[in-house]
């Protein structure tokens, strides 16, 4: 599900403000393929599971995809898969159309895995994902990570508090410190930095099994992609998250205006029944 399409030589940085960040393992081995190719390149990659590569632990490899260092005969789309030291598993297969690579990252992860009573949590990181790090999307990360860390304490007392004056009490607090926080939030700086480099066509979705984010860049921005998607996967900043949710909410009552996708709901809600992926 990760496109790419990549010539020899063309890889660049083009991004030095992240010269220091990248996949444990990740920049070098996917240097060291592209440039192996003499054509332009597609390239799918998926990661084991969400945030597997900001907390290194086992992998059990017998659950990832077989690798193929050479196409399988007669495959018309001539589809390589290689694995980077993290586990990510990257799948590449040539494109001669065009010098740019459509890059789709797919995590493990998706709706079926929400907690029973908090379903949408899979869809909701989706978008916080595109919120920035501790690097981007920040004037001061060190200040505004105060306010942030202020906001979750407030919730985990939000959590065990049962009486509405002190529940008010706590959403003005809460309030504020947001307010203070997003003094320091750079707004869609993650998008306009791609568009700086050229890279459009920047989107996500989530389904049951799996949830997935593109972008279409040029071939000669690769590891400055490759450090931007790693930064904020390894690093990621929830930030503005209140006001996200109105967002969330929005694309809910627009699925919710869509005749088939109301239909949708209701066959698999009687053909899952309880199951994860009966939930609307």
């Amino acid at each position: 599900m990760a496109l790419w399409s990549v010539r020899k030589g063309e890889v660049a940085d083009g991004l030095g403000a992240f010269g220091s960040i990248s996949l444990p393992g990740a920049e070098e081995k996917v240097s060291n393929l592209t440039m192996k190719m003499t054509w332009k390149l597609a390239v799918l990659a998926v990661l084991p599971v969400a945030f597997a590569v900001a907390q290194p632990q086992e992998i059990d490899y017998s659950l990832l995809p077989k690798i193929y260092d050479s196409p399988l005969k007669d495959d018309l789309a001539q589809v390589t898969v290689h694995r980077l030291p993290n586990g990510l598993t990257v799948y590449l297969s040539p494109n001669k159309e065009t010098p740019r690579v459509t890059a789709w990252i797919a995590v493990r992860a998706g709706g079926a895995q929400d907690p029973d009573d908090a379903s949408g949590m899979a869809h909701y990181l989706e978008h916080m994902l595109f919120k920035g790090s501790t690097r981007l999307g920040t004037t001061d990360y060190k200040r505004e990570y105060l306010h942030l860390e202020k906001i979750a304490q407030f919730y985990d007392q939000l959590f065990k508090t049962m009486s509405p004056k002190n529940r008010d009490k706590i959403y003005k607090d809460i309030d504020w410190e947001n307010e203070q926080a997003a003094r320091y939030a750079v707004a869609n700086e993650f998008d306009k930095t791609y568009r700086t480099l050229g890279i459009d066509g920047v989107n996500a979705f989530t389904d049951n099994e799996q949830t997935v984010y593109i972008c279409d860049l040029p071939a000669n921005r690769l590891r400055a992609w490759a450090k931007v998607e790693s930064d904020r996967f390894q690093n990621p900043v929830f930030r503005l998250f209140q006001t996200e949710i109105e967002t969330v909410f929005e694309e809910k009552n627009r699925w919710l205006d869509n005749p088939e996708r109301i239909l949708s709901d209701a066959v698999d809600k009687a053909l899952y029944g309880e199951h994860p992926y009966g939930r609307p």
